[in-house]
């Protein structure tokens, strides 16, 4: 039976995380693994982790503290990505779920993510997870909140 897990990205990993990629039909809509591991060295509230199904690396996410919630217990889901050919197989939901679980643990009473208007799987996977639209951002993405 396989297992989906999460890792921090590491200098063993960063490279195949890295190299990941989306369908065509998806591209435009996160910012490129490369890009969030190289923000993520300047961030130190940014968690990025690799999503491995059982050894594999099979997508990408990060989530951060909200620095302006002075609680701290308001956590954005900024970045999320599956592999092309890791999709379609429940794998998103998994990854979220965990993400979330790891929030939680942190002291998370609720959570943030977006995604672009056109992306209606995210949104449908978001729905699904429990997050509801609150607002849209100022370039025009889909704010969705959670509570814990």
């Amino acid at each position: 039976m396989t297992q989906l897990t999460l890792h921090p990205v590491t200098r063993d990993n960063w490279i195949a995380c890295a190299k990941l990629e989306l369908p065509e039909s998806q591209r435009g809509y996160v910012a490129p693994n490369v890009y969030s591991i190289a923000e993520s060295k300047f961030e130190p509230h940014y968690q990025p982790r690799v999503i491995l199904l059982d050894e594999e690396v099979a997508g990408f996410l990060m989530y951060c503290q909200d620095d302006t919630d002075q609680q701290a217990e308001a956590f954005w889901l900024f970045r999320m990505m599956i592999a092309a050919s890791h999709q379609d197989k429940g794998l998103g939901y998994q990854a979220v779920t965990l993400a979330l679980a790891e929030m939680e643990t942190m002291g998370a009473r609720l959570a943030y993510t977006m995604h672009k208007p056109d992306n209606e799987v995210a949104g449908r996977l978001y729905a699904r997870l429990g997050f509801r639209r609150v607002g849209v951002l100022e370039d025009g993405d889909i704010q969705l909140q959670r509570d814990f």
